[in-house]
């Protein structure tokens, strides 16, 4: 369960660094909390996956289409930058995937104290 946690704050801590980049200090702070969500319950779990969710397309995705249409604006090379962007897209699609592995841990834990 470890390494789950640790792929969502490194997903988090990522999009936070992306909104200082823009000096965006609210939402880098946010985002930087908000791995704080997978020791809260089941529901606090879901809002973080709907969040990584959420930056994943509101975020990345609009940066990905931005910086791209800039380089082909310049004439630049942008295949590269599209294969980092798509990994880090697949990164936090991970994380965000994570998420309902540690949902379900918490369920089966739920279950065997109840039984």
């Amino acid at each position: 369960m470890w390494w789950r946690v640790l792929l969502i704050v490194l997903a988090c801590l990522l999009t936070g660094a992306h909104f200082l980049r823009y000096s965006n200090l609210v939402g880098a702070l946010a985002f930087a909390a908000a791995p704080l969500l997978c020791f809260g319950r089941e529901y606090a779990l879901r809002a973080l996956q709907l969040v990584l969710l959420g930056a994943l397309v509101a975020v990345w995705g609009v940066a990905t289409f931005d910086y791209v249409s800039m380089r082909l604006a310049a004439g630049a090379p942008w295949v590269r930058l599209v294969c980092i962007m798509s990994g880090v897209m697949a990164f936090v699609t991970n994380a965000a995937w994570c998420c309902e592995g540690i949902i379900r841990l918490k369920r089966a834990r739920a279950q065997a104290s109840a039984a």
